[in-house]
């Protein structure tokens, strides 16, 4: 699949300052698992392999009445079945592996692991509907059954997942909680840090100018002028004490909307910030940008459904 053609990207709700592709080949080159807590990671990978053996498998007891006395009654293509079809000896009924449960009138088993892996990494369900060729409509009733699969799997897992598919703010997992206090600490400290190599030739042999917005140096090298925000996307953007606080908030799933409100911004302003944040995440943080691209796109479809803070 080409991740370059437009028409797979009409309906992917992400930020309108992002280029569809670029966003898209980003999320695909991040770890599947990624947005999740390590501790339900391995849940998550026997859960994508249970949907990928489950159908293949034969069932060890009878649906109904729960007797081991089965048998296989009528391999899969007998009279058009698609699967194999099993009876059993004590209640006399028939059924599939599928049988009692919420995958039992799904189709196209080859990919279900596929769309529960792609739906871990934070795409759409419209999108990963594109990208493997079944209609929207289908796509959300996969989703719906997949849930309740999940609910029965593995309890844990379902209840992390089930609470960050609503619209309300999420509680990010501890290793996205490090990466924002992490960025948080250096947009802070921006204003303070009087170290900074020069960007332009390398050269550590400097002379601290000035202290105004950022700290300013003159390169006794190339002998250019730079500051702490020179050469990173953060250069010449404004208000750098706000900065800390609007990054946590764009990470939580904020739209723009919201934060003009809160931070006073104009529409246009709020724009290239999230656009030049996202960069600054995707550079040094890669997960806080995965994180952030989930959540605007999870939160779209009922933003300001949270109070604003």
């Amino acid at each position: 699949m080409s991740t370059t053609d437009s028409s797979l990207f009409a309906t992917f709700e992400i930020p309108p300052t992002r280029r569809h592709a670029e966003t898209i080949d980003f999320m695909l080159s991040r770890p599947a698992l990624a947005l999740l807590p390590e501790s339900l990671r391995p849940a998550a990978r026997s859960f994508l392999a249970y949907l990928a053996t489950l159908p293949g498998s034969a069932p060890h007891a009878c649906p109904a009445c729960e007797s081991r006395s089965i048998y296989l009654a009528a391999p899969a293509g007998t009279g058009g079945m698609r699967r194999d079809s099993y009876a059993c000896r004590t209640c006399r009924k028939r059924f599939t592996v599928l049988t009692g449960t919420p995958l039992h009138l799904l189709r196209s088993e080859e990919k279900w692991k596929p769309w529960m892996s792609y739906r871990f990494q934070g795409f759409s369900q419209e999108l990963i509907a594109n990208f493997l060729g079944i209609s929207n409509k289908a796509s959300m009733t996969w989703s719906r059954a997949f849930i309740k699969a999940m609910a029965d799997y593995d309890s844990a897992l379902h209840a992390w997942w089930q609470a960050h598919q609503s619209p309300e703010i999420s509680e990010l997992t501890d290793e996205a909680a490090r990466a924002l206090a992490e960025c948080q600490a250096m947009l802070a400290g921006l204003r303070d840090t009087r170290d900074r190599r020069c960007p332009y030739c390398g050269s550590a042999s400097v002379q601290v100018v000035t202290s105004r917005r950022a700290t300013e140096y003159q390169c006794h090298g190339c002998q250019r002028r730079y500051n702490n925000l020179t050469e990173t996307p953060l250069s010449h953007l404004q208000h750098i004490e706000l900065w800390p606080e609007y990054a946590r908030h764009l990470v939580l799933g904020y739209h723009d909307t919201e934060l003009e409100q809160i931070f006073d911004l104009s529409k246009p302003l709020t724009n290239l910030w999230r656009q030049r944040f996202l960069q600054l995440f995707q550079a040094r943080w890669p997960l806080l940008a995965h994180w952030t691209l989930w959540q605007w796109s999870r939160r779209r479809a009922n933003p300001g459904s949270v109070p604003l803070a």
